[in-house]
């Protein structure tokens, strides 16, 4: 191993260092979905085998399909992600939707308040 405080990254011997914490396993190659010709977001596909898929969702879960069942399953998952992002459903033709935000819930509080008299004492 090289001495000189200014050294090259080239110029260690690796069996010097540490285990490391962080790895870079990879590459990976995965495809697009696409339904009626919008990509479906946060789902990727691995093709599995000529008539399997894997499909990964959110980057955190993943299931095989036949390819025909992936074809009924990904038309509803494409519409739950799109409603789940506050859409009315997956595009369908040339349309872009406008977000629209969904009403949601919200918590009301008392700032103060303020007994009856008979109450008070």
């Amino acid at each position: 191993m090289a001495t000189d405080e200014h050294a090259s990254v080239g110029d260690h011997e690796c069996s010097e260092m540490p285990s490391m914490a962080v790895t870079f396993p990879g590459p990976f190659s995965s495809h697009d979905v696409v339904v009626n010709g919008w990509r479906v977001p946060l789902v990727r596909a691995h093709l599995v085998s000529e008539d399997r898929v894997q499909l990964v969702l959110d980057d955190r879960l993943a299931a095989d399909f036949s390819t025909d069942e992936a074809e009924r399953f990904v038309p509803f998952l494409a519409d739950a992600i799109a409603v789940a992002l506050g859409y009315p459903s997956h595009p369908t033709g040339d349309v872009e939707y406008a977000r629209s935000p969904l009403p949601r819930p919200t918590r009301t509080m008392d700032i103060a308040r303020v007994l009856p008299e008979d109450e008070a004492a």
